[in-house]
């Protein structure tokens, strides 16, 4: 597994980055897994199993 790097959080009036956690993990499936998702921002193939979210 790759080294974990983490990024001072940045926020405007409209925006807020931060960095992701274990508690992003389902929606993180959920959209990697869905095709038509994919089709625009991943550049890879499609999550089929939960285990594959933890590889980002």
């Amino acid at each position: 597994m790759s080294e974990q790097r983490f990024f001072q959080e940045l926020e405007t009036r409209r925006l807020k980055l931060r960095n992701v956690n274990r508690e992003d993990l389902d929606f993180i499936f959920k959209l990697f897994s869905d095709e038509k998702v994919c089709e625009f921002l991943y550049d890879e193939e499609i999550f089929t199993k939960k285990e594959e979210r933890e590889l980002l």
